[in-house]
């Protein structure tokens, strides 16, 4: 659906992307994703069909590739079950080893989702994620994502953190390792967002790419609310470059209502 809708949007040759094709295709497929950028991402296998012989196929193969990581000792014996395609942590499930029956029920329970499995990824505290938004090639914002209690999604639907950092306070380490990953993308004019989970053993794994970042509207937090209109505005002001157009930057300026975080679709003009 999701797909065709896209297809008819773009059929129309004066609408044009506002992100690079190819890239949105690699970060919508999350095995696309773990196939082009291996090196950095969590160890990603695709569920074939609805079948216990399929998840055991997969779950072997997974273990496969856990057993050949160099990062061995960062992920347990749990398995993160999720939409290849989906975003907002939904459609996500984590299960204990050898409960490929509890799997396959998941699976069959929802036969219009396409579904991959990765380890859990050990931590030494609460479940966090960082994010890194980029624009035009540089990192314009960059924020952490910390899970509620006896939860192990950080999404802010789902009841997590968000909490705003400047670029200097992030490691060093974690921003070298997403800036090699965003030249080996080398899609410098694309808006699009590189998510980390970091082990116990201070070990950095690609989570996920998004080319339509969320945006978050807390506006019990005003410096949530601040940065995601200036996140807007980038957006905006990169249109009007694109458009060329002058406009006025202006973080007081009325600003529309937006969707909620990581819809599947791109900006386009």
């Amino acid at each position: 659906m999701i797909k065709s809708r896209r297809q008819l949007l773009f059929s129309e040759t004066s609408v044009k992307p506002f992100n690079d094709p190819d890239l949105f295709n690699i970060f919508f497929d999350k095995q696309k994703t773990y196939d082009n950028l291996s090196t950095y991402a969590i160890p990603t296998v695709s569920v074939k069909t609805n079948t216990l012989k399929s998840i055991n196929s997969a779950c072997k193969n997974l273990t496969k590739l856990i057993h050949q990581h160099q990062g061995l000792t960062d992920f347990n014996s749990d398995i993160v079950m999720k939409d290849r395609f989906g975003a907002g942590g939904r459609y996500v499930f984590k299960f204990k080893s050898n409960k490929s029956k509890d799997m396959l029920a998941i699976v069959n329970k929802n036969p219009h989702i396409s579904f991959i499995i990765q380890p859990f990824v050990n931590s030494i505290s609460t479940p966090t994620d960082i994010r890194f938004i980029y624009l035009n090639g540089k990192i314009v914002q960059s924020y952490i994502r910390v899970a509620k209690s006896g939860e192990f999604r950080c999404n802010e639907h789902l009841g997590g953190l968000l909490t705003y950092l400047p670029l200097k306070d992030m490691s060093p380490s974690l921003v070298a390792k997403s800036a090699l990953i965003a030249n080996i993308i080398n899609k410098k004019h694309s808006l699009f967002a590189l998510d980390f989970i970091v082990s116990g053993s201070n070990n950095a794994y690609l989570l996920e790419g998004n080319t339509s970042p969320g945006l978050d509207w807390n506006v019990a937090l005003t410096k949530n609310e601040t940065e995601a209109k200036k996140l807007i505005q980038l957006v905006v002001s990169e249109l009007a470059v694109r458009s060329k157009l002058r406009i006025t930057r202006t973080y007081n300026a009325p600003v529309l209502p937006v969707e909620p975080e990581n819809q599947d679709w791109q900006w386009a003009h």
